[in-house]
């Protein structure tokens, strides 16, 4: 895998979170980090290949207004794919792992966090929101993966909403 961390003081500030929204506080969440919060699962689509997409569905916690931090194995795909190229697409999801009614993809930018303050406090947040379902996902993750560590790196995304199209002239 190549080794595409980022800095964990980077990550403090440009994914700083709200001081009251904590979900570990009974913080409530509002704006674009509403949707993450109340969101069961992430899609996170991205390129396997050339005119490849992969799409997975991944326990989600917001960061800031505009991002959102998942887990990932440093064993798997995904975590390599996101290395190289860190373009995703994500749309909020229900907790069978399909788009939620009326969502939409949204654009963002994937990047991998594996030391620093900041991956246990993410950790901890996917934790409190997800509670018992985290020791499923485990359980499911040492079925397919052996003893691959479980969700060791962050994966951070900033989301960009889309701007206007850019329509050819109507002849």
């Amino acid at each position: 895998m190549t080794d595409m961390m980022i800095d964990p003081a980077a990550a403090r500030t440009q994914f700083a979170r709200p001081a009251a929204a904590s979900a570990l506080h009974g913080g409530r969440y509002s704006g674009p980090a509403a949707v993450w919060q109340e969101a069961k699962t992430v899609l996170v689509t991205r390129a396997t290949g050339p005119r490849q997409l992969a799409t997975a569905a991944r326990l989600v916690v917001p960061i800031g207004d505009n991002g959102l931090a998942f887990r990932v194995s440093s064993f798997s795909a995904e975590a390599e794919q996101l290395a190289q190229d860190g373009r995703v697409l994500v749309q909020p999801g229900d907790w069978r792992g399909n788009p939620k009614l009326g969502s939409r993809q949204l654009q963002g930018h994937a990047r991998l966090v594996s030391t620093g303050a900041f991956v246990p406090w993410v950790q901890a947040e996917i934790e409190a929101k997800y509670r018992w379902r985290m020791s499923l996902a485990r359980a499911a993750h040492r079925m397919a993966n052996g003893n691959a560590p479980y969700g060791n790196l962050v994966v951070l995304v900033t989301v960009f909403e889309p701007g206007p199209l850019a329509l050819p002239p109507y002849d």
